[in-house]
């Protein structure tokens, strides 16, 4: 649901990519393709951050992570450390991933996150995930 996002952020490496944009005051989705570096890790904080002073009440995050294929370690710790001083700010978030490293360090995540995060497999279930959010959050988005 790109092509309806606001608020465009995105950084760019010779490794990786990070993409994310806005859908509604309250639902925001990120997009990672390659392997994800510190830089990254600190454009998915500033990002967040500002979604948080914005936000008229709790954050339905949709992480699209089908294409990253790694991480600095230091990015899964400074990113989990930063979600879980927020934790009462999400409602939910959901992350697609496909790397078995990746996938492993959600789950490590998650334990510190007291099981906010949501995994799946492939695209089509986090999509059908973010389709139902956003009938009750922006019904004007969705067909």
């Amino acid at each position: 649901m790109r092509e309806v996002g606001t608020e465009f952020a995105t950084h760019e490496t010779a490794r990786g990519t990070a993409s994310m944009w806005v859908l509604s005051p309250s639902v925001y989705v990120t997009s990672v393709d390659g392997h994800m570096e510190e830089s990254h890790a600190e454009l998915f904080a500033r990002f967040g951050h500002d979604r948080i002073e914005g936000s008229p009440g709790k954050l339905h995050v949709f992480h699209d992570w089908i294409d990253m294929t790694g991480y600095d370690s230091r990015c899964r710790q400074r990113l989990t450390a930063w979600s879980v001083a927020r934790l009462g700010a999400y409602a939910e978030v959901h992350l697609a991933v496909r790397s078995r490293i990746v996938a492993m360090g959600v789950q490590v995540a998650n334990i510190a996150l007291r099981g906010l995060l949501r995994a799946h497999g492939d695209r089509s279930t986090l999509e059908a995930e973010l389709r139902r959010v956003l009938r009750r959050e922006a019904p004007h988005l969705v067909r």
